[in-house]
């Protein structure tokens, strides 16, 4: 992969380090450390104060250690943009959390700095460790994996054992798929397609290619099915909430473990009761196409800014990501939101069975990629699978798709 990060950049803020800094190779600053700022900016991607779970675990834990962390909530993809065009300007946050495959964009856009997980490395899987990884090097601190996988409700629904992708579309209460109208959902959609033969991206022994997949055999069978079954999907816009009601009153759903743990909360404007955490059930996705599911895997974490080893509170920054990678951090989230620890040691505590169904039913998942590119990507793979469910396309579906996938191909090879 390209490295679109300046070595040189770097090199300025890479000469000495201290032991207590080991999580993220800071420069020691040049003022007195008595007077370095004690004060942590973090930008959150959780939506609000009240929806964010994890970020009142550290502001409590630094507060203890006398560094003052102060918390910026931006609704998700929002927390990215602000931190990409506030960073340049000196004036951003110092710490971001997101989903891994942003690392491709942060990094691309000159935003964030490489971190050393130091004696704390051995706590995290290869796998995961690579979705934070760019051009050789690791720019994220892991906090929680996760992959999708058939969530249904025990209560109300009948065991999905045994029974076709099409077979949950069409049973009395449905499957349900959260997409955008015209954006799609490419995500959750994935693992239909591969189930068709269909990668997002083609797979080498070293992972993902640059060579989008949707094109290859089993395309026309694919783009077929969106016809036939893609309106019969529910299609809920409005977020997690209309999802969470359809599985509480009785549909089968495709998504994460963060579903798992909604569906067992009072939804406004839902008629449906909450379902008991012995109620959700947790399964494989079936197969549509007749080949192995792969779904999207994924992990969250922390970036640092790359202005950070040039400020004042390096240390503070410092000592507050190393307590983000450790065990105590990630135990306390995992009681917090029930997110599945990325530290080894956090992991080992986990004994909820749900959990580990999600944890089963991945198996066979692959780590979303991380490319620059990809948010090209999911928009133009994800508009040309709305248009064939929404009937917005010319000639045969199977020609439509393959026309899209090849156009957007082009856009990624123009860049290299």
């Amino acid at each position: 992969m390209e490295e679109y990060m300046s070595t040189k950049r770097f090199r300025a803020f890479g000469v000495i380090t201290v032991a207590a800094l080991a999580v993220t190779g800071l420069v020691v600053p040049s003022a007195n450390a008595a007077t370095a700022s004690r004060t942590v900016t973090i930008m959150s991607s959780a939506k609000s104060a009240e929806t964010d779970k994890l970020s009142p675990i550290i502001v409590a834990w630094a507060k203890s250690k006398g560094i003052d962390v102060k918390v910026v909530n931006k609704d998700f993809v929002a927390a990215r943009d602000e931190f990409i065009k506030s960073v340049p300007t000196g004036k951003g946050a110092d710490l971001l959390i997101g989903p891994h495959d942003w690392t491709g964009p942060l990094v691309g856009a000159g935003v964030v700095v490489p971190v050393t997980l130091g004696s704390l490395g051995n706590q995290f899987s290869a796998a995961t460790k690579s979705g934070f990884t760019f051009g050789g090097k690791l720019y994220g601190v892991p906090i929680y994996t996760e992959n999708i996988a058939l969530v249904w409700n025990k209560r109300d629904s009948v065991d999905p054992s045994g029974k076709s992708l099409v077979d949950l579309i069409t049973s009395k209460d449905g499957l349900a798929i959260t997409r955008d109208l015209t954006n799609g959902d490419p995500y959750h959609y994935s693992s239909i397609a591969s189930s068709f033969g269909l990668p997002f991206y083609v797979r080498d022994k070293s992972g993902w290619t640059q060579k989008l997949g949707y094109g290859g055999d089993g395309s026309s069978a694919y783009a077929n099915f969106l016809v036939s079954y893609g309106k019969k999907i529910i299609r809920p816009t409005d977020g997690w909430d209309a999802k969470a009601c359809a599985i509480q009153k009785g549909a089968y759903a495709i998504s994460g473990p963060w579903m798992y743990n909604h569906v067992q909360d009072t939804i406004s404007g839902c008629s449906a009761k909450p379902l008991k955490k012995s109620e959700v059930g947790i399964a494989n996705i079936p197969s549509a196409g007749g080949k192995t599911v792969h779904q999207f895997s994924g992990a969250y974490g922390y970036w640092q800014s790359v202005k950070v080893a040039s400020q004042p509170n390096s240390i503070a920054v410092g000592k507050v990501l190393r307590f983000i990678a450790g065990s105590e951090f990630q135990s306390a989230m995992y009681a917090a939101q029930g997110s599945i620890p990325a530290n080894a040691g956090a992991l080992s505590q986990v004994s909820d069975a749900g959990l580990k169904a999600f944890g089963q039913a991945g198996t066979n998942a692959y780590p979303m990629p991380s490319f620059v590119f990809q948010d090209a990507m999911w928009l133009k793979v994800g508009a040309a699978e709305s248009a064939i469910i929404e009937g917005k396309y010319t000639g045969d579906p199977g020609d439509f798709l393959r026309k899209a996938i090849a156009a957007a191909q082009s856009v990624i090879d123009s860049g290299k």
